[in-house]
């Protein structure tokens, strides 16, 4: 299971020679091994002349040898001149790709962690309680909650009648609400302890609609800030059906969280209210330090320079440096 531990790791990791970083999409409702593995040989071919030929072979070996084609993401980084190496394999989609630098290239891994790193899930109904903890969509920890039985009395044993009705409402009927409201109070004083342990940092809801606001509204305002969306379910779902129906929710948190992100910037942009679009202007901005968020595609390419003395970058050919 990939953690922050390992991100900080590997952002501390700096070679004397170049480092192979490569990527690999390998989600089998997408496409089949094979097709997988014809794309990492594009892949490594790319990367030839740039990444070391002992580099390339070292994870040409991993997929042939080592790697089982399991979970739906893979992450490799190779440097053997000095030696260093690491594979990850998640349970996440990754965008396919291979980077040569001197660090490894952690920027996919990072965002990874940001959409689905820890979470928890809340599985509810009147009576039960499932909490599941997910981390980079891998189990992490559960626990269950049962509180006291919710039953209707039968019918002739004070579930209806003159005696056995006031203010127009069965006892039965009552009683049956009563206990349920019960069950959802304790159960959420659980979810709080479990959110105090675990410390997730998001917080999905499942079960029937009127029970879950029930549940929501049991919790302090705290935990009902961390909540991101909610779905459908029996308290008896299967936990791998429970994981893919948050991963949704999660995938489609983060869509809406990066055009909200690249909406702010082309507006900042046309406002001259600090934002830029243009690769020059971006340069320049980066270059006096002034870039809070720095938004670029996977596979953006574009040719540029770099001044030898103070290390100025642009994408245009000067003869002289501006600095």
């Amino acid at each position: 299971m990939f953690t922050r531990e390992d991100l900080r790791e590997l952002a501390a990791v700096e070679c004397e020679t170049p480092l192979l970083s490569v990527y690999l999409n390998v989600d089998p409702r997408e496409h089949t091994t094979e097709e997988y593995r014809l794309e990492l040989r594009q892949l490594l071919k790319g990367a030839l002349g740039a990444a070391a030929s002992d580099d390339i072979a070292a994870v040409e070996r991993f997929f042939e040898h080592e790697y089982d084609w399991s979970g739906r993401g893979v992450v490799v980084f190779s440097c053997a001149s000095d030696p260093f190496w690491r594979s990850y394999s998640l349970a996440v989609p990754v965008v396919s790709g291979a980077t040569v630098a001197r660090k490894p290239y952690i920027w996919p891994l990072a965002a990874l962690v940001e959409a689905y790193g820890r979470y928890a899930v809340a599985l509810v109904d009147r009576q039960e309680l499932k909490l599941f903890s997910f981390s980079m969509g891998e189990l992490a920890d559960e626990t269950t909650f049962a509180g006291a039985e919710v039953r209707r009395l039968k019918k002739g044993r004070g579930s209806s009648g003159g005696a056995g009705r006031r203010g127009g409402a069965p006892v039965s009927g009552r009683h049956e609400e009563e206990v349920a409201q019960r069950n959802i109070r304790e159960a959420a004083k659980v979810a709080e302890r479990f959110w105090r342990q675990d410390r997730p940092q998001r917080l999905i809801l499942a079960g029937a609609e009127p029970t879950v606001v029930q549940f929501r509204d049991e919790l302090s305002k705290a935990l009902q800030e961390r909540v991101i969306g909610s779905f459908r379910a029996d308290v008896n779902m299967p936990e791998l059906d429970i994981r893919e129906r948050s991963l949704e929710i999660l995938r489609h948190v983060e869509e809406k969280r990066k055009a909200a992100l690249v909406d702010a910037v082309f507006t900042a942009a046309a406002k001259g209210r600090g934002g830029v679009i243009r690769v020059g202007d971006t340069l320049g901005a980066a270059h006096e330090g002034r870039i809070q968020t720095l938004i670029v595609a996977r596979d953006f390419r574009r040719p540029g320079y770099q001044c030898t003395n103070c290390r100025y970058i642009t994408d245009h050919s000067l003869s002289d440096c501006p600095c």
